[in-house]
C-alpha cells in the first residue's frame, strides 16, 4: 500500500522518469515472451507431429493440421524476438534456415545473416555452428 502510494507520487512528480523505467522494462520481458512462446509452439509441433503420424498410419486424415499451425507460430515467435535482438531466438533461426525447420526452406544466406547477428552478440554455439557450417559448405 505505502509502495503503491510511492510509486503514484513519484510518477505524477516525474512523469518523464516513470514512462522512461516503464519503456525499459516492457521491450525485454516482450521479447523473452515471445521466445518462450516460440519455444512453447515448437514443443506444440513436435507432440503434434507425433500424433499427426499416428492418425496418419491409421489412414485418419485431418484438414486443419496443427503441426503445421504449431511450427507457423514457433517461426513467427522466433521471428519477433529475433528481430528484437534476442540472441538465442536469433541463433535458432539461423538453425531453422540452415536445416529447413519450421516449415521455412533452407536458405543458406538467411541462415548465415542470422547466426552472424547471434555471434555478434556473444552467442557460443552461434560461432560454432557458423565455423561448422563455413567449413561443410560455402555461404
Amino acid at each position: 500500500m505505502i509502495l503503491q502510494k510511492i510509486k503514484q507520487i513519484i510518477y505524477t512528480w516525474l512523469p518523464r522518469l516513470g514512462a522512461q523505467m516503464q519503456a525499459r522494462q516492457n521491450p525485454i520481458s516482450e521479447v523473452q515472451s515471445h521466445y518462450v512462446q516460440a519455444q512453447y509452439y515448437e514443443k506444440l509441433a513436435l507432440e503434434h507431429s507425433q500424433i499427426f503420424e499416428q492418425l496418419h498410419a491409421n489412414h485418419i486424415t485431418s484438414e486443419n493440421d496443427p503441426v503445421t499451425q504449431d511450427k507457423r507460430n514457433a517461426m513467427w515467435n522466433f521471428l519477433s524476438a529475433a528481430l528484437k535482438g534476442h540472441r538465442d531466438s536469433q541463433y535458432k533461426l539461423g538453425l531453422c534456415y540452415l536445416n529447413g525447420d519450421l516449415g521455412l526452406d533452407k536458405n543458406y544466406t538467411h541462415a548465415q545473416e542470422w547466426l552472424e547477428k547471434a555471434a555478434k552478440q556473444g552467442h557460443p554455439e552461434a560461432k560454432k555452428t557458423l565455423l561448422y557450417s563455413y567449413s561443410q559448405i560455402a555461404f
